[in-house]
């Protein structure tokens, strides 16, 4: 029981059965923060920790029995991989905030205190329209030096960490299962990916495997680290909706994506706007609600457009995609097209096309006559999202 490090002492701490988090730090706040003396107290003094049962001075007193620490670290070293306790120097700022904050997490790849975290995540059943949200909306926000969160869940998940390294941004996958272990399978080139260009976050042991309550624990890390929650679909019952909750319960921003009212993977999206979270139809929204987050250099716009041309000149300023800045630069030579048109002068498949054209709609850019065809909208609607 004697001779374990302060590392040491807060791994098998967080290894333990009948000890959460919040166990966890009942324990350390009676034994001034030294988890070291956990492990050295007798069991008349760990009695006198209030709110602690018998099953938990078990735990302690007999920890090498369910923990095998000199395993445990040998495997990890064959990661590597680290354990972070909470009061190490790299344990991410953020996540330290939150009551129920882990006392340890494993990691592979480093942190980064002094990123900017905002976590994109949404169902895993989702649509063509949603993974290319998702993929758009983290590769803008990787473009300003935004770290992309995410559980590296089939759909939407993925398609965030994608966005993220497409642009060689940095993003962090938080795991509901031991960083040893892939899931899903399927995901082994983009593990491999975030482990060599961002990080891999995880506070269960080697060799738990996923199940249905690691997730919305690993829910509650992902709202966590991050400044913001950026929800793309979600049905009325998801994980997202969870993650949504514990962000709401941190004092986190949380934004919704708008889809389809008919649509049962917007149905979640949709609720939260109601029940006050922000509509996000472009990056800029964030930055409304949030300027402390935005060190962009900023752009001079006037207050108020006398023309046209200024207030298209504005908008093709917004446009940061490329396949974007293509179909919008078609409609503005053309002064009107049809979809059809518009897939022949860009030669983009027509799925994408038609995601382009819904996205500049939404976004005020670009309005559908009811003659069918699009055109350039000749307003200033959009202009109100780049700042003085």
């Amino acid at each position: 029981m004697l001779g374990l490090s302060e590392n040491q002492s807060f791994m098998v701490l967080n290894a333990l059965p009948h000890i959460g988090p919040c166990t966890a730090k009942k324990l350390l706040a009676h034994f001034r923060g030294d988890a070291q003396r956990i492990f050295s107290a007798t069991s008349n003094q760990l009695q006198e920790v209030p709110n602690i049962d018998h099953q938990v001075v078990d735990s302690i007193l007999n920890h090498s029995k369910y923990f095998d620490l000199r395993c445990e670290e040998k495997s990890l070293l064959a990661l590597r991989g680290s354990f972070l306790h909470i009061n190490h120097d790299n344990y991410p700022v953020l996540l330290k905030e939150i009551h129920d904050a882990p006392i340890g997490i494993y990691t592979i790849g480093e942190i980064d205190n002094g990123m900017k975290n905002i976590a994109i995540v949404g169902s895993r059943t989702n649509t063509l329209y949603g993974l290319e949200t998702a993929r758009m909306l983290a590769m803008e926000l990787a473009r300003r030096k935004f770290c992309i969160v995410s559980g590296m869940a089939r759909g939407i998940d993925t398609a965030a960490h994608e966005g993220a390294l497409a642009v060689n941004g940095k993003t962090i996958a938080i795991l509901g299962n031991g960083i040893d272990i892939i899931y899903p399978t399927e995901n082994a080139t983009l593990y491999k990916r975030i482990s060599e260009k961002g990080t891999i976050i995880s506070e269960f042991t080697l060799g738990r495997r996923a199940d249905k309550q690691t997730f919305p624990i690993r829910n509650r890390l992902i709202a966590g680290l991050c400044h913001a929650v950026i929800i793309v679909e979600s049905d009325k019952f998801g994980g997202s909706m969870i993650t949504a909750k514990f962000a709401t319960e941190y004092g986190r921003h949380v934004f919704a994506v708008p889809g389809r009212i008919d649509q049962p993977t917007s149905l979640g999206c949709l609720a939260l706007i109601k029940e006050g979270a922000t509509m996000l139809t472009c990056v800029n929204d964030i930055f409304e609600d949030l300027p402390y987050l935005d060190d962009s250099p900023k752009q001079t716009t006037l207050s108020f457009m006398s023309s046209e041309d200024e207030s298209i000149k504005i908008q093709t300023l917004q446009i940061s995609c490329p396949i974007e800045r293509k179909v919008y630069e078609i409609l503005l030579r053309t002064k009107s097209a049809s979809m059809d048109t518009v897939i022949t002068l860009s030669e983009l498949p027509a799925s994408r096309v038609m995601h382009t054209l819904q996205m500049l709609e939404i976004r005020g850019l670009v309005s559908k006559r009811y003659d069918g065809l699009f055109e350039i909208t000749k307003n200033t609607r959009a202009c109100r999202q780049i700042k003085h």
